[in-house]
């Protein structure tokens, strides 16, 4: 479950409205929290992972502090009641596969006959998936096995700071809309959507070990042991699936921290953990630039 878990820690909304447990975190751990300071603005770092199991402990200290301060919540992309509407209608759109194709013509005997496995072992209708372009299939069954390894959307960190947020009247806003989120993944070449799905049939079949692994490391704040785990899995899928999920991602966000620090105010930035470390991460751009970045 290597890339398609890489991805959920990425790119989260679009993971979650297309479609055993870990060991709690110790009071003296949590995950890793980074903060970026100047005369007038304080911004808060914070990698998250988007499903998790509901008994898994991620709330520490540091981040207890940090979020009483915040004035403004940012997340990846818009998760009200309208922005998942506006995904789902999207995904409906540039997922499904022109009348007469199938999933299974696109995909070698040996994907496809593991496609109808997973799909089965899944409880899912084999024939919806026939419809859908190899991405959304790929994340149609990714969802489904994080699922059954007793992961919930509900319990994870997004779902359930959102509340707090609208509760204590912060100001909510997002990097991506619904669109741009959609169109990392709708615009693959075929290829780079049929390795991304065989690359996720793979990772299912092989277990959730390396599921249980990341979570532990991510609740322990351990960015290297993280960066470990993720490497692999984005050379498994290739170049240009990373560029398009994380590196082109990165970018962009370090330009937006950047230009929200010339302004004012107290701001927590919460976005898929898989974006903070490794190389190339959105804290490592901002130092590049000569931001001072506390953190590990």
């Amino acid at each position: 479950m290597g890339p398609m878990r890489a991805l959920f820690s990425a790119l989260f909304a679009l993971a979650v409205a297309a479609i055993g447990s870990c060991t709690p975190a110790t009071p003296a751990s949590e995950p890793a929290l980074w903060r970026i300071t100047d005369a007038d603005s304080e911004i808060w770092l914070y990698g998250t992972v988007h499903l998790l199991p509901p008994d898994l402990e991620w709330r520490g200290p540091r981040f207890e502090a940090a979020f009483a301060r915040a004035e403004e919540f940012v997340t990846e992309t818009d998760t009200s009641e309208a922005g998942v509407r506006e995904i789902n209608r999207l995904t409906q759109e540039l997922g499904a596969l022109p009348a007469g194709e199938s999933l299974s013509r696109q995909l070698g005997p040996n994907d496809a006959a593991r496609l109808q496995r997973i799909a089965h072992g899944l409880n899912l209708d084999a024939g919806t998936l026939e419809r859908q372009r190899p991405w959304l299939a790929a994340l149609q069954l990714s969802y489904a096995a994080t699922l059954r390894a007793g992961h919930l959307p509900e319990a994870g960190v997004e779902a359930v700071l959102m509340p707090e947020a609208r509760a204590r009247g912060l100001r909510l806003s997002y990097l991506e809309t619904a669109a741009q989120q959609i169109e990392i993944l709708a615009s693959l070449p075929p290829t780079d959507e049929a390795r991304f799905l065989s690359q996720t049939l793979i990772d299912i079949e092989a277990g959730t070990d390396a599921l249980t692994a990341m979570d532990a490391a991510w609740a322990r704040g351990d960015v290297e042991d993280l960066a470990r785990f993720l490497e692999p899995q984005w050379r498994d899928v290739g170049p240009r699936i990373h560029d398009a999920i994380i590196l082109k991602r990165n970018r962009a966000w370090a330009d937006e921290v950047a230009r929200r620090l010339d302004g004012s105010g107290r701001i927590f930035i919460a976005v898929g953990a898989a974006h903070l470390v490794g190389d190339d991460s959105v804290v490592d751009l901002l130092r590049a630039r000569g931001i001072a970045v506390e953190g590990p």
